[in-house]
């Protein structure tokens, strides 16, 4: 019995089965820790692809859908020769209605985007030893979208008006006394404001120390503050003495003034509205002009302003306005393809007292004027990536539908918005035996026109006019053509021609009542029959990521 002892012992011995298991499990892990590393290896390679494609596409998006200029990047990211590359050029429609998948389209007359595509080999270490692949490939995707983008302006006028009126209206607007000569008006109009300078400086005026340009047009102003800063943020040199004076002289009238405006009115940034406003750059030109006029109409926007100018015009016994005026945009921001600028809708009313015939009464002419907005669209930026001095721009304008007529509105007709009213006849001359009538009604209609502006163009703030056909050369003569005159009451045949004596009495009138109406829409920012652009700045070669 004690011979077959140990043999039973050595049968019944398990301390030692454990370690063919552990062998077993340490070959699993081990097995699962290189499929680790190689998937790890693989994901990470997807990434470093990914951002590479990235760059590569937002490369060749500014260099005019570049294939040399993305291999640079790819090179620059460590990528010498890929195993696979593609660039191709297209349009890209930013539409949240069109799936994603679609919004790119390769080629097309006009690209205005990239998609760069490429893929890489990753070697595996552990996987192949088991019998997996000796290598994975990864690929990636993107499409830029070319970011050029342009400021425009549209409806601004270079100080072609009458300075005795100008000087009425804005003393009228801005409660105070302008007396400003015509050589002070176009010097304004030649003084250039950077309005991303002008948001800038408002900021801790109006206590953010930070924000985005959006987050200071929220807020409203003084216009005592908006004067002051328009000098500030002039370009240094622009414009000669007689500006730095009048705006100086300005700022101090209205120093007491508490009349704030909106600045999303006066200004717009356009697509850098959510830039930071620490974040400086390119400047954005505004004419001075133009946010004076735009501030001074924006401080009585929810108000019709009257006018009675007297007799301070030769040729006229008298003359009042009386308008209502939209919210003007000066100029768009820097905004991309597609981008659109209005000016704003207005209606004015202007009653004139003329000389009658003989001397013996005076004649009232009220003349009814209403605007539609003028329109211009973004249509092409280009900017030459390898030639800077070869940029142009292209806009497409729209000048807006014009009606004028010699009747008399109803109470409440300057209302904007409202359907336009049913005039009456204007009684023209008033006598106790006698009384003339007329009535007449001009429609303009729209002109649409394309405009490029060279480098030589935006580099010297050059304005451009599109104008309807449908306008002669006095507005006064094209409604008194189509007069009709009705003498009512005691008619006095063979001694006096009363309808041909008012009709000439109006005809001689002609030049200061264009005078008027020219003079008034110009101080407001737009051409009756015609549409003023400008381009007033560009910034080339960005690209932004699309998919």
């Amino acid at each position: 019995m004690t011979g077959r002892g140990p043999r039973r012992r050595f049968g019944a011995d398990e301390t030692g089965s454990i370690g063919p298991l552990v062998a077993v499990l340490l070959t699993v892990l081990c097995g699962c820790a290189g499929l680790g590393i190689d998937l790890g290896q693989v994901y990470l390679e997807k990434r470093r692809v990914q951002s590479a494609v990235d760059f590569a596409a937002l490369a060749a998006a500014r260099a005019d859908h570049s294939l040399a200029a993305a291999s640079r990047s790819l090179l620059d990211n460590g990528y010498r020769a890929p195993a696979a590359l593609s660039v191709a050029a297209g349009t890209y429609v930013a539409d949240r209605a069109v799936p994603a998948a679609g919004r790119f389209t390769p080629a097309g007359q006009a690209p205005n985007a990239t998609r760069v595509r490429m893929s890489s080999a990753v070697r595996t270490a552990f996987t192949r030893i088991v019998g997996g692949p000796a290598s994975f490939t990864v690929s990636g995707d993107a499409t830029a979208l070319r970011a050029d983008l342009a400021s425009f302006g549209l409806g601004s006028r270079l100080a072609g008006f009458d300075a005795g009126i100008a000087n009425a209206l804005l003393s009228r607007l801005l409660g105070t006394t302008v007396s400003f000569t015509i050589l002070d008006y176009r010097a304004l109009a030649s003084l250039r404001v950077d309005a991303l300078a002008f948001l800038r400086g408002a900021a801790p005026r109006l206590g953010l120390q930070a924000g985005t340009y959006d987050d200071v047009l929220k807020t409203s102003l003084r216009i005592a503050d908006v004067m002051a800063l328009i000098g500030q943020a002039s370009e240094p040199g622009s414009a000669g003495a007689a500006s730095r004076s009048s705006l100086n002289a300005l700022t101090a009238m209205l120093s007491g003034a508490g009349a704030s405006i909106r600045l999303a009115g006066l200004l717009t940034a356009g697509e850098l509205g959510t830039s930071p406003v620490s974040q400086t750059g390119q400047a954005l030109w505004v004419n001075a002009l133009d946010m004076i006029t735009g501030a001074a109409f924006l401080a009585n926007s929810a108000n019709q302003v009257s006018l009675d100018l007297g007799a301070a015009l030769p040729g006229l016994a008298g003359a009042r306005i009386t308008l209502r005026i939209g919210e003007a945009w000066r100029t768009s921001g820097f905004a991309g393809v597609g981008g659109t600028l209005s000016t704003a809708q207005q209606r004015l009313l202007v009653e004139l007292w003329l000389p009658g015939p003989l001397a013996l009464i005076n004649l009232y002419l009220p003349v009814y004027v209403e605007l539609a907005p003028a329109r211009a669209v973004l249509t092409k930026v280009a900017c030459p990536w390898n030639a800077v001095g070869e940029r142009s721009v292209s806009l497409a304008v729209t000048t807006g539908v014009a009606f004028l007529a010699i009747g008399q509105p109803p109470s409440g007709a300057l209302a904007l918005g409202a359907p336009r009213p049913v005039l009456a006849p204007a009684t023209i001359l008033q006598a106790p035996l006698v009384a003339v009538t007329g009535s007449s009604a001009v429609q303009l209609g729209s002109t649409n026109q394309s405009l490029t502006f060279s480098d030589d163009d935006i580099r010297a703030g050059r304005v451009k006019t599109v104008s309807t056909n449908m306008i002669g050369a006095s507005l006064t003569a094209s409604l008194l053509t189509n007069l009709d005159l009705q003498v009512n009451g005691l008619a006095l045949p063979g001694l006096l021609d009363l309808r041909g004596a008012v009709a000439a009495a109006l005809s001689a009138a002609t030049a200061p009542i264009d005078t008027v109406l020219l003079s008034v829409l110009a101080v407001a920012g737009v051409t009756l029959g015609s549409a003023d652009v400008a381009v007033t700045g560009t910034r080339c070669g960005g690209a932004v990521l699309v998919q």
